[in-house]
């Protein structure tokens, strides 16, 4: 019996650090460094449905890393002594 690409996704997200687990992160690495000729001809074999439902969850994750990067700025610009509203200033003056 073989499994859809979006079930074993979701089977492999089921399992906590399982080497399933870190395969598929290496998987989705390598698929990234891919020709974007390579990626949308792979994309083409997945139903629209399934696609959609990537997006949606690599865009939830886009959002979540946004947030601990921009937290992760906020820390080393205070460990630098910088404040917010210097930084406020700063972007202020330099706009294009």
């Amino acid at each position: 019996m073989s499994m859809s690409m979006l079930e074993l996704a979701r089977h492999l997200e089921m399992l906590d650090e399982s080497p399933e687990k870190v395969m598929f992160g290496k998987l989705l690495t390598e698929l990234s460094g891919m020709s974007e000729e390579r990626v949308q001809r792979a994309a083409r074999q997945v139903p629209i449905s399934g696609l959609r439902e990537l997006v949606h969850q690599f865009n939830k994750v886009i959002h979540e890393r946004r947030g601990e990067r921009v937290q992760e700025l906020a820390q080393e610009m205070a460990n630098d002594g910088i404040s917010a509203e210097e930084l406020r200033e700063y972007l202020a003056q330099h706009k294009r």
